[in-house]
């Protein structure tokens, strides 16, 4: 039979997670299959949501419909299914070590210890290698992160985890570019308090995960359109703005002194809905916090030194957005309309 899988995967993972088994050897549609997680302790996800993820989502499955083999080495490792957009990657693994050993459950709090997916030592690196010259050197690169989902069995040797990649590439890469990217696991280890490293199994696992997404990024018309600091007097003039169902991408030139103390920031932005509910916003309210460091720390006003300039960055969300259901982005005083099906 087939084991129970666990749902998967969110920017921030709720502590209990529904359990679905995965029907007759296939793998659950996407929206199923990401669904629970992102939904964490608020309402459960609209069908708008569930779709939205469901046409990102990657299977591993093979032409036959199978699961892909675990990759075998002491333990083995199984990559179940991936749902990515340009700025993260949400991996969900399958990790079995050798009959006989339990994985339990690890609460750092409770247990001072918590898994890893690579050793203290450079050998036992996690690596994600795209294919080589596909990419300028040096301009690929990512932030790891990654956590065990709550088991069904914590007394069996089976653990799921998700991996997070934050994309910090440059030149434009992504992490849905549909390039080859080889990802290779070293084993599975227990870190404790000291940082030290316990390895329950090691060996090589390797998986290309860098097979065909979907991009559902929009490009917003937002070229152009200004935002004011107050508080500091500085101009943000944003030259791009892209929303995908993940994430919300920024392009922007800022007047913004630099100096040693304060960073531009993008400014008030916010995703409304069509049934007048805001879905994200990027809120300046922290300005008060601004003034007290500026007076704690005796900063001259107003700054000097030549200007930020442009600057690019990304927001992550934390639940799918449905790109149907979004009214207009806001930025400053603008309103720029969305029209995404």
């Amino acid at each position: 039979g087939v084991r129970p899988a666990r749902l998967l995967i969110a920017a921030a993972i709720a502590a209990a997670l529904s359990v679905s088994a995965l029907a007759a050897g296939r793998i659950l549609g996407g929206g199923e299959l990401f669904g629970n997680v992102f939904s964490q302790e608020k309402d459960a996800l609209s069908q708008g949501q569930l779709d939205a993820i469901g046409q990102l989502v990657q299977s591993f499955e093979a032409q036959d419909g199978s699961i892909p083999a675990a990759v075998t080495d002491n333990g083995a490792i199984t990559p179940i299914a991936a749902l990515a957009d340009e700025n993260i990657y949400y991996l969900r693994l399958r990790v079995e070590a050798p009959e006989g050993t339990v994985l339990p459950d690890l609460d750092w709090e409770r247990d001072e210890a918590c898994y890893q997916l690579f050793g203290d030592e450079a050998a036992n690196d996690l690596t994600l290698e795209p294919a080589q010259g596909a990419y300028p050197e040096y301009a690929f690169g990512y932030q790891l992160d990654f956590r065990p989902l709550p088991d069904s069995d914590p007394n069996d040797n089976i653990k799921e985890f998700v991996v997070q990649f934050a994309n910090l590439s440059e030149n434009g890469i992504t992490l849905n570019d549909g390039v080859s990217k080889v990802l290779t696991i070293r084993g599975l280890w227990i870190q404790d308090p000291g940082k030290n490293y316990t390895p329950i199994f090691t060996g090589t696992f390797t998986f290309d995960i860098g097979l065909n997404f979907q991009s559902q990024a929009v490009e917003l018309d937002a070229d152009g359109l200004t935002w004011q600091h107050d508080l500091l007097d500085y101009t943000n003039t944003m030259q791009a703005m892209t929303l995908s169902p993940l994430s919300l991408s920024y392009r922007v030139d800022s007047t913004m002194p630099e100096n040693d103390h304060i960073g531009a920031q993008v400014g008030a932005l916010k995703i409304v809905l069509k049934d007048g509910s805001v879905f994200y916003s990027e809120s300046t309210e922290y300005d008060e916090q601004l003034a007290r460091y500026i007076q704690e720390e005796n900063i001259a006003l107003p700054l000097t030194g030549k200007p930020t300039g442009v600057f690019e960055n990304y927001i992550v969300f934390d639940q799918p957005l449905d790109l149907s259901q979004v009214d207009y982005v806001q930025y400053g005083e603008n309103k720029i309309p969305v029209n995404a099906g």
